[in-house]
């Protein structure tokens, strides 16, 4: 977990990164139809693989947002965006979105969050609650009422696309239980494990009351994009230049 020095420090060196706004905003693209950015984390700390973004990355990440004018949305307004495209939204709006559920997303994102007004939404894998290194329902509930929001990532995490029906079925049933349980308020987003979904799971989470599902897919939430196939824009360890990220891997397809 971060000291509060060691915290401290790594926010007030993110404000280099206020400078770079205007060189680098040329490199995003943005569209003239209305679309929601969501960007996609899964570890922050000071893990070598992959999928961990360092505290100071992701923090100097918050700052760049912040500086471009980008407000950070809640599942509830995202749903709102989904049900009715017209909807009114920030003028920038953005999702951050965590997968899997680690303990690290409260001992390092959420204090770096909280510090830049910002809001994120968690996908959490529910069969791992209760396992070291895992958040834990009380996380869920203190992080919750600080307004963070949450979704399911299946109960153990296998490709959905790969399984049998019925226990495809009870991957989605049962993780959304549990997390309806620990919040008492509906849970209405799914996150597909490792990206893998087919028109079977889209129906099985649409009977379920899902109102949407967030593939693995590059690419921003556009007014056409369908509800049950939401695009998002991975981060990983090895990113340096969240502009580039978001231009590159953000534009339509």
């Amino acid at each position: 977990m971060l000291s509060r020095r060691r915290f401290i420090k790594l926010c007030a060196s993110t404000a280099a990164v206020w400078s770079i706004g205007a060189s680098v905003s040329r490199l995003i693209v943005e569209s003239a139809a209305p679309a929601v950015p969501a960007l996609l984390y899964h570890r922050v700390g000071y893990g070598r693989d992959h999928f961990t973004v360092s505290p100071e990355r992701f923090a100097a990440d918050l700052a760049f947002l912040v500086k471009r004018g980008y407000q950070a949305i809640s599942l509830d307004a995202f749903q709102n965006f989904i049900l009715d495209r017209d909807v009114k939204l920030p003028e920038k709006p953005v999702l951050i979105t965590f997968d899997d559920g680690y303990l690290d997303n409260y001992q390092n994102a959420f204090p770096i969050l909280k510090w830049y007004g910002m809001t994120a939404s968690f996908f959490v894998i529910t069969g791992m609650l209760w396992e070291q290194e895992r958040l834990a329902p009380q996380h869920i509930v203190e992080m919750a009422e600080a307004g963070m929001s949450f979704g399911s990532h299946t109960v153990t995490h296998r490709s959905l696309s790969e399984l049998a029906e019925e226990e495809a079925l009870s991957e989605l049933a049962d993780s959304k239980v549990t997390l309806e349980s620990i919040l008492g308020t509906e849970i209405t987003f799914v996150a597909y494990p490792k990206g893998s979904y087919n028109q079977r799971t889209i129906r099985l989470a649409s009977q379920l009351g899902y109102v949407g599902g967030f593939s693995t897919i590059n690419g921003r939430c556009y007014k056409d994009t369908p509800d049950f196939i939401l695009r998002r824009i991975p981060i990983f360890g090895f990113d340096r230049d969240l502009a580039r990220v978001m231009a590159e891997r953000g534009r339509l397809q």
